[in-house]
């Protein structure tokens, strides 16, 4: 993921330019439309991202969101035989 965008970086990509800067493959970017995770729109036959989206979907967090453990009354299992 060395590849950053420039000024020279169009404002339509292609779906293989989009695998590139992410570091995933074509496939994977048609999933990703696929599953609306990527906004594209369609041309013909081919798919194209807006850079801005490809920023906007790097930028994104990953991973499960952060949820702080309850305390209080949950029973452990030894104390439910007791």
């Amino acid at each position: 993921m060395s590849e950053s965008f420039s000024k020279d970086t169009p404002d339509l990509l292609s779906v293989a330019q989009t695998a590139k800067l992410l570091g995933v493959t074509r496939q994977r970017v048609h999933d990703l439309i696929k599953n609306k995770q990527i906004v594209a729109c369609k041309l013909g036959r081919y798919y194209y991202v807006e850079a801005s989206e490809i920023k906007r979907y790097k930028n994104q967090p990953t991973g499960k969101p952060y949820q702080p453990r309850t305390t209080g009354s949950q029973k452990n299992s030894i104390d439910i035989c007791q």
